[in-house]
């Protein structure tokens, strides 16, 4: 169990794409990183007078930045924040991203989040509490487009971001994200990520070991690349037919997660 408290901050850094024959940037040694300088909490739980001050750091520039998933212009400094839970995320010519979640507390409302990580590749089975302290109980709370109620623990939750509401009895609402961490799942390279590979991407003029030097169908070749491969068919560049299923995508995403192993 990972017990997240209002202060923390939770920093994700993800690789980067890469050609196809050149090997992938190690995203892991850019030193890219965001610092926070500065959090200015919200007066009350309806206000959006928070903001944070941060600095970018390492990477290559020019950088791109979003919060929230929107894109924002360049700036060390994002006003106008709600209560909350927010992401803040930069990525650098290089294609790496860095991302930081951070929370914005108000004066009358205030809460901790108590994670359970996700040790499953494709359902997911992670879980959170969210509990809260403030001036207008009782609390109500929902999950994405669920309806509200008195339940404050979500299960089942695959790894990531999670959008939870916590409203009081004044109806007065803070709206999370919630990111669930994701622990070793056991994908395995024998069952599941090598026939995905024989089928999909080494065949004919593609990475079959003939008209490109990487045979994907090789367990090293496929470990060397293993970075590129799960950057490639998560934003379907690869296969070029864009075939692979959602629960493939996944899977070779948690196999890249749990070290590329030969299982």
């Amino acid at each position: 169990m990972t017990k997240i408290f209002w202060a923390s901050v939770l920093a994700i850094v993800v690789p980067a794409c890469s050609s196809d024959d050149d090997p992938p940037i190690d995203c892991e040694k850019s030193g890219l990183i965001i610092n926070v300088d500065q959090i200015i909490h919200a007066k009350s739980c309806s206000s959006n007078d928070g903001s944070i001050q941060f600095s970018v750091l390492g990477g290559v520039e020019p950088y791109e930045f979003s919060l929230d998933g929107q894109a924002i212009e360049g700036s060390g400094v994002v006003d106008n924040l709600t209560a909350g839970v927010h992401s803040l995320s930069v990525t650098d010519a290089n294609s790496c991203t860095f991302i930081l979640d951070w929370t914005i507390m108000a004066e009358d409302f205030s809460f901790t989040t108590t994670l359970q990580s996700s040790t499953s590749c494709t359902t997911g089975n992670g879980a959170v509490t969210i509990d809260v302290t403030g001036d207008n109980p009782p609390y109500s709370f929902k999950l994405g487009n669920l309806s509200f109620s008195p339940n404050n623990f979500f299960s089942g939750l695959k790894s990531g971001s999670h959008k939870i509401a916590v409203k009081d009895n004044n109806d007065c609402t803070v709206n999370l994200s919630v990111s669930i961490p994701q622990d070793f799942t056991g994908t395995s390279w024998a069952n599941d990520i090598k026939p995905i590979l024989e089928k999909e991407c080494a065949i004919s003029g593609c990475h079959n070991g003939t008209s490109r030097s990487n045979d994907f169908r090789n367990y090293n070749s496929a470990k060397s690349f293993a970075t590129s491969i799960k950057s490639k068919t998560q934003d379907r560049s690869m296969p070029f037919d864009g075939t692979l299923t959602q629960n493939q995508i996944d899977l070779i995403a948690c196999w890249v997660n749990d070290g590329a192993l030969q299982n």
